[in-house]
């Protein structure tokens, strides 16, 4: 009977471990799943990574400035709404996380050879290379994935769950 009472602290302690592991990866594990998506082309498995609202109002705010009376202020939130609009699609959204930014590279491939290569896990045959993305955590609920050109930043959603909020361009 002894080693039975002792088990079961051992056990509780592995399980509270293994929940802290999960909460603490949860991001990462949200980043590869945005990423296997994109490979894929699994829209709708992208979008339920993806907060819509909160990233168009984000970009809007950061396209737009800090809020002021003047009328030149107004029509630049007005085009930035609509610019934001127009790019905060999931096909945009997804286009960069592939490839690290809203920019298509002059003379791109053949689309159908992109997608043979990516089938088969090779890197682009024209030196191209994919974007080095790093990760940072900026406190417990917000966890931010970079590059040289942009910034994806993911807020906690529930327990282990992130949503896609903003993009820093």
């Amino acid at each position: 009977m002894a080693k039975q009472s002792k088990g079961i602290p051992t056990a509780a302690l592995a399980v509270i471990v293994a929940v802290a592991a999960y909460w603490y990866w949860s991001p990462l594990l949200v980043v590869h799943q945005m990423k296997e998506a994109v490979r894929l082309h699994d829209v709708e498995a992208f979008n339920s990574h993806v907060d819509f609202p909160a990233l168009r109002e984000n970009m809007k705010d950061d396209i737009a400035g800090k809020p002021s009376d003047d009328a030149l202020n107004g029509f630049g939130r007005l085009l930035g709404g609509v610019v934001v609009d127009a790019l905060v699609r999931p096909e945009a959204v997804m286009f960069v996380l592939e490839h690290g930014d809203f920019a298509k590279k002059r003379g791109e491939r053949d689309e159908g050879r992109d997608t043979r290569e990516r089938e088969r896990g090779e890197e682009p045959a024209s030196g191209e290379a994919k974007p080095k993305w790093v990760t940072e955590r900026d406190g417990v609920n917000r966890y931010i994935v970079r590059n040289d050109k942009v910034a994806l930043v993911f807020v906690r959603n529930g327990f282990a769950d992130w949503k896609l909020s903003e993009l820093r361009l």
